[in-house]
C-alpha cells in the first residue's frame, strides 16, 4: 500500500497496531486483607481488628476512681478526652498488669464506649489472607475464649483473633460498679 496522505499514515499505523497487540489484561477481584494489631495479655498473643483499635499509646496517667472494680485502673485524659482505662489481664485472670516498658493501651471506640485497654505488650499490625482465618479457637485462653472470633497462623505463632464487640457486649464488662 502506498502511502500518499497523513491520514492513511495514520490508518496504517492503526491497522498495524491493532494487529500486533496484545490484549488487555483480565480484570481481577481485589481482595482486601484482614488488617489487625497484634498485642498480648497474659502472655497470649492476640489480635484486634485495626478498624476496632483507633490509637496505641503508652500508659497514661490515671486517676483512681472510688467504688469501681479492681481492673479499672482510673480515669485519664487521653487528647482532651476524659477515659477509663482499662486493666485487660485483672478482667479477665485477675490479677493486675505489672506495667514495663512494653506495656500499651489500645484506644477503642465502640457502640458508644471510648476506653484505654491496658495490656502487657504491642506487637504491631499483622496482615493476613481473609481465608486464612480459622474458626476454631485456641482452648488454652483461659476466659479469654469468650471474646475470640477464630484464629491465625503465621511462621511465628497463633494468634488468636479478640473481637472487642463481644467484649463491649458483655454486661460483666460493662458493669464496672
Amino acid at each position: 500500500m502506498t502511502v500518499t496522505s497523513p491520514f492513511q499514515m495514520l490508518e496504517l499505523l492503526d491497522t498495524r497496531c491493532r494487529k500486533n497487540s496484545v490484549g488487555l489484561p483480565l480484570v481481577k477481584k481485589v481482595v482486601d486483607d484482614w488488617i489487625g494489631i497484634g498485642f498480648k495479655i497474659n502472655g497470649i498473643p492476640l489480635l484486634a481488628k485495626m478498624e476496632e483499635v483507633s490509637e496505641i499509646l503508652p500508659p497514661p496517667q490515671t486517676i483512681r476512681v472510688p467504688g469501681v472494680k479492681a481492673w479499672v485502673r482510673g480515669l485519664a485524659n487521653i487528647r482532651g478526652s476524659l477515659m477509663p482505662v482499662l486493666d485487660m489481664k485483672d478482667y479477665l485472670f485477675g490479677v493486675a498488669t505489672k506495667i514495663n516498658k512494653n506495656s500499651r493501651v489500645l484506644v477503642i471506640n465502640k457502640s458508644g464506649l471510648v476506653a484505654a485497654l491496658l495490656v502487657e505488650e504491642v506487637f504491631g499490625l499483622r496482615r493476613f489472607k481473609q481465608e486464612e482465618l480459622k474458626d476454631e479457637v485456641d482452648p488454652d485462653t483461659g476466659s479469654v475464649k469468650d471474646y475470640l472470633a477464630g484464629t491465625f497462623v503465621d511462621q511465628v505463632r497463633r494468634w488468636n483473633v479478640f473481637s472487642v464487640d463481644k467484649l463491649v457486649k458483655t454486661e460483666q464488662f460493662i458493669k464496672v460498679v
